[in-house]
């Protein structure tokens, strides 16, 4: 599991977009997430496959 927190400059956007940390499986599928300023992990019953890192900015925690 690699937990990688959005690091997004999202300042073309007109309203504010929080940057969340996601927990992304080996297969690279979304398991979960922790909501900015919280340490509590909302995991997924299934992973979502859907999840894409295009035109987003992530850096990797030391977990």
């Amino acid at each position: 599991m690699k937990y990688l927190k959005e690091i997004t400059d999202w300042k073309e956007i007109e309203f504010k977009v929080p940057n969340h940390t996601y927990m992304v499986d080996d297969e690279g599928h979304l398991a979960g997430y922790i909501k900015t300023g919280t340490k509590e992990e909302i995991v997924f019953k299934k992973p979502i496959k859907a999840f894409s890192k295009s035109r987003r900015q992530f850096v990797t925690l030391n977990r």
